[in-house]
């Protein structure tokens, strides 16, 4: 199986770019796990094609895209 390519939206972009050093690592490991297996754990199903997965104090919620191999995140929530 190939390994998935992470795109993100503009606004989680820029959610992505302003967080702590520490919350950024946890947000790459969790990448890491996703690329991998978008429907694994931690991620969980929305029931609405969307799925969410969590890092340290935030979560992500993206699509995934079968046909290119590619999970984009549509939000980003740092709490």
């Amino acid at each position: 199986m190939s390994a998935y390519v992470i795109r993100y939206v503009d606004r989680a972009a820029q959610r992505k770019a302003a967080l702590p050093a520490s919350r950024r690592t946890s947000l790459e490991n969790l990448e890491k796990l996703l690329v991998l297996n978008p429907f694994g754990p931690p991620a969980v199903s929305n029931r609405d094609n969307s799925w969410s997965a969590g890092f340290q104090n935030g979560f992500v919620t993206y699509v995934v895209s079968n046909r290119h191999v590619v999970i984009n995140v549509i939000d980003l929530v740092a709490v």
